[in-house]
């Protein structure tokens, strides 16, 4: 029977349309499987806070990672595959980035993830990215139970909270420091466990902790917290938070009359450019007024593509060699999901601009050895300290 005229048009066209779509899932199953030809870009997703309380991050880490994208494919990309970032607002908020991780698992042409800026946003995403098989680099991820509760696909450059304030109770004490009153983030994903490293280390050695205060990042009036944590005349005060946090709570101190060493804060706009900031003492992982090569290098490149900035600190540097580690660990196992992973897993001295070189531990899946170099602010610029 001679099918109506209208009837065969709209099943030529149907048949068409899913022709179509199946050609272009072929295609999608062949970039995933690794059969991409050489003109074929490299996609990695980013999770970011594009938007709300920690945008300022999200767009510190944006420009080192456009500025590092723009370098590797100035020198051929991955293996002739150019790399291109695809950015998702999560606003740091848990919630938020694992709608992100749905997202970027259901789409095939991402190979890997950065991000979060937070672990407590990265963290609650974890098992979508480890169910798509689909690596979550977590490269600003402190938190130790990013990568001890994750599996073989959440790895991290960023040093452990736990290593960072062990770090620094025995620097402190070092100094002949005898007594410390703190304030700490009331938060159980970062803050608390920070300062309970920081409080077993400080016990371990015989450092004194007069008080120890938990506060929040989104206070305006820490004075309370500071005048119980200063009572019993410490040497020196600590705070375990991040930089906008002890911009504020650093200014209410000293407005209360407290004057000793502040070790605190992080070299970020808010604190560097806050002036009862100045003489604050913090461990660093990057110094941009580092003589090492590759460092002047880096700083160098991003001052010149981006004219208005004044100064590089250690979140462009780790956003920066994290695209990097990424492009090598592609490099070596492929440009798939797969791929990555395995790359991960062989990548070793990819060269840094925080570390000098970065090899990870595969068991922990943390850059092995991290080192931290004890800096103050003088002039509203982080130097090596070495009083």
């Amino acid at each position: 029977m001679k099918l109506p005229t209208l009837y065969r048009r709209r099943l030529a066209a149907a048949v068409l349309a899913a022709s179509t779509a199946l050609g272009l899932a072929a295609c999608s199953t062949a970039n995933a499987t690794g059969g991409a030809s050489t003109t074929d870009t490299v996609n990695f997703g980013v999770s970011a806070a594009i938007t709300g309380q920690y945008a300022q991050y999200g767009e510190q880490f944006r420009k080192a990672f456009d500025l590092a994208v723009e370098q590797v494919n100035a020198n051929g990309g991955i293996n002739g595959h150019p790399v291109a970032l695809k950015y998702e607002d999560s606003q740091s908020d848990p919630k938020q980035s694992v709608a992100v991780a749905q997202k970027f698992v259901g789409d095939p042409s991402v190979s890997l993830v950065f991000g979060d800026y937070s672990s407590a946003a990265s963290i609650p995403a974890s098992p979508l990215y480890t169910a798509g098989k689909l690596l979550q680099y977590g490269y600003n991820n402190s938190n130790p139970a990013f990568t001890e509760k994750g599996t073989q696909y959440q790895w991290s450059t960023s040093i452990t909270t736990s290593a960072t304030y062990v770090w620094e109770a025995d620097y402190i004490k070092s100094k002949g420091v005898k007594s410390v009153g703190v304030t700490y983030l009331n938060t159980a994903d970062w803050g608390i466990p920070a300062f309970q490293a920081f409080k077993d280390e400080a016990t371990k050695i015989g450092l004194t902790i007069t008080d120890a205060e938990g506060v929040l990042d989104t206070s305006d009036d820490y004075r309370p917290s500071l005048t119980k944590a200063v009572a019993g005349n410490p040497d020196a005060f600590v705070h375990v938070g991040y930089g906008p946090d002890a911009a504020k709570l650093v200014t209410q101190l000293r407005a209360i009359g407290y004057k000793g060493t502040f070790y605190g804060g992080q070299d970020e706009k808010s604190f560097d450019g806050t002036p009862d900031a100045e003489g604050s003492i913090v461990g660093a992982q990057f110094l941009e007024t580092s003589s090492d090569a590759k460092v002047q290098a880096f700083v160098t490149a991003f001052k010149a593509k981006y004219p208005t900035e004044t100064h590089v600190t250690g979140f462009e540097a780790g956003a920066y060699d994290a695209l990097n580690v990424a492009v090598a660990a592609a490099k070596l196992g492929g440009t798939t999901r797969d791929g990555i992973l395995k790359g991960f897993q062989q990548v070793k001295d990819v060269p840094s601009v925080v570390y000098g070189t970065i090899t990870f531990d595969t068991t922990t899946r943390r850059v092995a050895s991290p080192k931290l170099t004890p800096t103050i602010l003088t002039g509203g610029k982080w130097v090596e300290y070495k009083g």
